[in-house]
């Protein structure tokens, strides 16, 4: 995790007040109540006090952006009133360890803890910041079956539950897409296997898929992350999708037959590495590849039209995005996701399935108090299943940036009004579902939709990688990783023969100390309850 020198002067963005009655601002944000008609607050128990919640927020998505006073501020008038609560967010932002800390240290604990990362978490749970749930939990039914299961499990810490799901990641975005205007030009049929895959990729590189009379197209185009590896646990990447076909992921960690495994030594990744040989020595991969190393550039090889497989975003055939390949690339072509092909061994994988990091929490501090530990988990289960309020909470303010028509929210037109007046609402927003296609305001929604779906049907299962952490003690490790990435990329680009290979196995484990890694891995998922 990264580490910050400096800790930054607080400063509280909320100003608490009384809302004024009849105030014009809280017009387009009515009182939201219970399926059984009843306020949050006056669900979660007899005491009708009003209590003053803090909320520590580091999901929100603004956090950078300053929130309104109270009378600027429909939304939360709308949750203050509707859980009978005067709520005092502070948020997080780049610095939101330092800034917790110093409330920590003034004796200011917040009542509600929302952290970004899982590993964030039970650090403040281990220094005894977060408070178990179990018991507090059984009142609030309704919380718990609002979340997949999947995204509950990541929750346990030690047995215990430590928090509930924050912000939703979302899972499958990046997907194999392949230019079917090439492929029907060519008479080429949707490749299926690694060797279809090969071939296609050779036709649309040498056979002139686009008519042109030019040897200027590319089968294939990758990237290189600023990290140096050929695969990225974090997106996709082109690369990364190749290594999924035949099961593996450079500086993935898993569990096999009751044992932990790192897959960088897997013999299935030396098959991985020479099928990435075998594609860049028949040119078919575009050689900017190596100087891609973010998202936008990948993006430009799209918008050009001289590429005609790649791994890019569900969204590619959003109105602005195909506008972006008329002005670039001249044209428009035939685009559409399909399944990965299948490796050799079965395995057809796109990507790993999202694994719930973020979550929020209530302190132990909080707990003292009874009574406002109920109104802050009412404040909670508000927050993540109240249906009247959803629509306020992730898409803003009503006839503003959102309106309803029989029943159904639609977002406005974002050019109608100047945006960086309500970006604000953001930082409310972390409770949209993942599966939202209002909130990611699709144009073409059927076509993103479906691609969507394409993506999530082809999810690894992800329960031990994000769980694993390197021992900060162990003095091998940046090196260790160093090593593979710099191998990895030798071997693809015949810097390094892969016959070879075993000397690298046996370097990484003897003088790289990956045995050792492997132990601390397996320490860590014993204590976190998957592995006995």
């Amino acid at each position: 995790m990264r580490k910050r020198n400096a800790i930054m002067v607080l400063a509280l963005t909320v100003i608490l007040g009384t809302v004024a009655a009849g105030c014009g601002k809280a017009d387009n944000a009515p009182s939201a109540t219970t399926a059984a008609g009843q306020s949050p607050a006056a669900s979660a128990g007899a005491d009708a006090a009003k209590y003053k919640i803090s909320f520590f927020n580091s999901i929100g998505y603004r956090l950078t952006t300053p929130m309104p006073t109270k009378d600027q501020d429909p939304i939360r008038q709308m949750i203050e009133k509707d859980n009978n609560i005067d709520l005092d967010m502070v948020l997080g932002g780049e610095s939101w360890k330092d800034k917790l800390n110093l409330l920590i240290s003034s004796n200011q604990i917040p009542d509600v803890v929302s952290f970004p990362d899982r590993a964030s978490a039970i650090k403040y749970y281990d220094q005894g910041l977060v408070a178990d749930l179990d018991d507090v939990l059984k009142g609030f039914p309704d919380l718990l079956k609002s979340f997949d299961p999947s995204r509950l499990e990541p929750m346990k810490y030690k047995g215990h539950m430590i928090g509930i799901p924050a912000s939703e990641g979302v899972g499958g975005v990046n997907g194999w897409w392949i230019n079917n205007t090439w492929l029907k030009k060519l008479n080429l049929s949707v490749p299926t296997n690694p060797q279809e895959l090969l071939n296609v990729m050779k036709a649309f590189t040498f056979n002139d898929p686009d008519g042109n009379g030019k040897n200027d197209t590319y089968g294939f185009v990758a990237m290189l992350p600023k990290d140096g590896s050929l695969g990225s646990n974090s997106g996709g990447n082109g690369f990364q999708q190749i290594f999924w076909m035949f099961g593996v992921q450079p500086n993935f960690v898993d569990v096999k037959d009751g044992k932990v495994v790192v897959y960088n030594t897997d013999p299935k990744m030396k098959e991985a590495l020479q099928f990435i040989k075998d594609m860049i020595d028949a040119k078919v991969v575009d050689p900017d590849w190596v100087t891609i190393d973010d998202g936008l550039k990948r993006d430009n090889k799209m918008y050009q039209g001289k590429v005609g497989i790649m791994i890019e975003d569900w969204r590619r055939l959003e109105p602005a995005d195909t506008k972006k390949m008329q002005d670039t690339g001249g044209s428009v072509p035939d685009w559409k996701q399909i399944a990965p092909p299948k490796g050799p061994y079965g395995d057809q994988i796109l990507d790993t399935k999202p694994f719930q990091q973020s979550m929020i929490g209530i302190s132990k501090e909080a707990l003292k108090d009874p009574g406002k530990a109920k109104r802050a988990m009412a404040f909670i289960q508000y927050l993540y299943t109240n249906k009247d309020a959803y629509p306020y909470l992730a898409y803003g303010i009503k006839d503003k940036t959102f309106t309803m028509t029989n029943g159904q929210p639609k977002l406005i037109d974002k050019s109608t009004y100047n945006e960086k007046e309500v970006d604000w609402r953001y930082n409310y927003a972390f409770v949209r579902k993942a599966n939202d296609g209002v909130y990611f305001d699709f144009k073409n929604p059927d076509v993103t939709n479906a691609n969507q779906k394409i993506n999530t049907s082809y999810l690894k299962d992800n329960n031990v990688n994000p769980r694993v952490f390197d021992d900060p003690s162990d003095a091998m490790a940046q090196d260790r990783l160093k090593y593979v990435n710099e191998m990895m990329l030798k071997f693809v680009t015949g810097k390094e023969p892969l016959s070879n290979w075993d000397a690298y196995v046996k370097t990484l484990q003897d003088k790289f100390k990956l045995n050792d890694a492997i132990a601390n891995y397996t320490k860590q998922l014993q204590g976190d309850g998957i592995m006995k």
